[in-house]
């Protein structure tokens, strides 16, 4: 595969893992969230996990890489944060209702099919105390990496492909198809981008699309 085809299960939270630098999106917005308990889906090595528990809130971090959650948990005890890391497969998580003021959704649904990425975002909404808010992250159409994967690989759902050296599958998002997600959810901030990444590998691009949205209040 192509130095550009390896890239189609990359994603912003890579390039920063290094820096520890939380999605600037989110940080812009942070003041407004009400401190409580967060909730980071796919949260890697937890650059956003680590930063709100900084910030004021404990984390409940789910990751399906042993090695992830290990390193985050390892860096959360030696900073003392209020953080549990737990390995779990995000298809099959189940979340509590009503616990969270936060849910970070960041770069993660794009490597599920439809029915499981529609099932995990309900499900994190229900997890939202009254005016809790949710960080949502995809990649767009913009995204050099959709034109690749039309060209290479078998669409096995509408800009849904599967990427067989991987065994996984790479799902590329319209602005609608974004803000349809959070449907019943006060659309506080939406961004579509065109960003160089310089975090890995050589300079490249990437189409991002990223959503803030309040659960309104009883």
């Amino acid at each position: 595969m192509s130095d550009a085809a390896s890239r189609t299960d990359s994603d912003p939270q890579a390039s920063r893992q290094k820096r520890a630098i939380p999605d600037l999106f989110l940080l812009q917005y942070l003041p407004i969230v009400p401190r409580g308990i967060a909730l980071d889906l796919g949260a890697g090595n937890g650059r956003n996990s680590l930063f709100l528990a900084e910030h004021g809130f404990e984390v409940d971090a789910f990751d399906r890489d042993a090695e992830s959650v290990e390193k985050l948990m390892r860096v959360a005890q030696e900073r003392n944060l209020p953080v549990r890391a737990i390995r779990n497969e995000l298809t099959t998580l189940t979340i509590l209702p009503k616990r969270y003021s936060l849910a970070v959704i960041a770069w993660v649904l794009m490597f599920l099919r439809r029915g499981e990425r529609d099932g995990l975002v309900k499900m994190a909404i229900r997890g939202l105390v009254p005016g809790g808010f949710v960080y949502l992250g995809v990649f767009s159409t913009q995204d050099p990496g959709y034109a690749l994967c039309k060209e290479k690989f078998e669409e096995i759902e509408e800009r849904t492909f599967f990427v067989p050296k991987r065994k996984m599958t790479m799902h590329y998002f319209l602005p609608e198809e974004a803000k349809a997600l959070l449907g019943g959810l006060d659309l506080i901030a939406f961004k579509e981008g065109y960003e160089m990444d310089i975090g890995h590998g050589d300079p490249h691009h990437h189409g991002r699309i990223e959503v803030i949205a309040r659960l309104p209040k009883e």
